[in-house]
């Protein structure tokens, strides 16, 4: 019986064919690579981090420290208001004014919910030039359908909410749960459309502004076939990169002709900012 044995230095040696044969290490003709025995993931205490939107998480504690902390002179002065073109960082800073705790802690549940299935896969500034994007572009759409006093951040919630629309566009084929991400968040569009239409049609206070939420989505949706990964490349995802683009800075450049035109050509006593409208 042939038997192998192992050379000081770590060779394997294969049998010579005659009975005085030696081994060294001429003649020797595998060398044996040892290796350590593969150690299987071990599970942190950290491991649920890499799960937690970090991002949107650390905007959502601001935005609470901001509501405790501020005063009514401070949101006067960061809310969105129309008919002050040159105030340009209304745009950003009314998505941390809320008009109380419970449209506070709405918004932060919506945004930390909907960028949790986001920031894993797609990154974290992926999502958070999303969220910031979805939130300007939403009031800037509601200052031209509707202008008014807003305070919210929903508008950049929205766009994460249509965000997981792209995700599921340009990843359809591997992703995970793409039937129940699918049916969950048409649950979600629909009865956030239906709350909308029977709140709006009723008239009860506080307003809500369905334009920024509408806005906010759409960017969402755009910037999320633009910017975010796609596990499969093709033809077709960049055809939708350049289709998606196209249409949000049509988007965008509409509505900022028509804020333009409004502020030109109406009066500031009929722009309609007689009620705070949240979103």
């Amino acid at each position: 019986m042939n038997i192998e044995t192992l050379t000081e230095d770590g060779y394997l040696s294969s049998p010579a064919s005659t009975p005085d044969a030696f081994f060294d290490e001429e003649k020797c003709l595998v060398k044996q690579i040892l290796r350590k025995p593969t150690e299987p993931a071990q599970e942190t205490k950290w491991q649920f981090l890499k799960n937690i939107p970090i991002a949107i998480l650390a905007v959502s504690i601001f935005q609470v420290f901001f509501h405790i902390l501020s005063t009514a002179v401070i949101e006067k002065y960061l809310r969105f208001e129309p008919g002050k073109p040159l105030e340009i960082w209304r745009y950003a800073t009314y998505m941390f004014v809320h008009e109380d705790w419970s449209h506070l802690a709405l918004n932060v549940l919506i945004q930390c919910g909907f960028a949790s299935l986001l920031e894993a896969n797609q990154g974290r500034i992926r999502v958070l030039f999303i969220y910031a994007l979805g939130g300007m572009t939403g009031v800037l759409g509601a200052a031209c359908l509707h202008p008014a006093v807003v305070v919210g951040a929903s508008g950049g919630g929205y766009s994460l909410l249509l965000a997981n629309v792209a995700v599921l566009i340009l990843n359809f084929n591997t992703i995970s749960y793409k039937i129940y991400r699918t049916v969950s968040i048409s649950i979600i569009v629909l009865s956030d459309i239906s709350y909308n239409i029977i709140h709006v049609s009723s008239k009860k206070a506080p307003q809500v502004s369905w334009q920024a939420h509408f806005f906010g989505g759409l960017t969402g949706l755009f910037l999320g076939l633009v910017i975010f990964k796609c596990k499969k490349p093709n033809k077709i995802r960049k055809i939708l990169v350049y289709m998606a683009l196209g249409f949000y800075l049509i988007l965008v450049i509409c509505c900022i002709g028509l804020t333009i035109q409004i502020e030109k050509c109406t009066p500031l006593q009929l722009i309609s900012f007689r009620y705070v409208y949240s979103c």
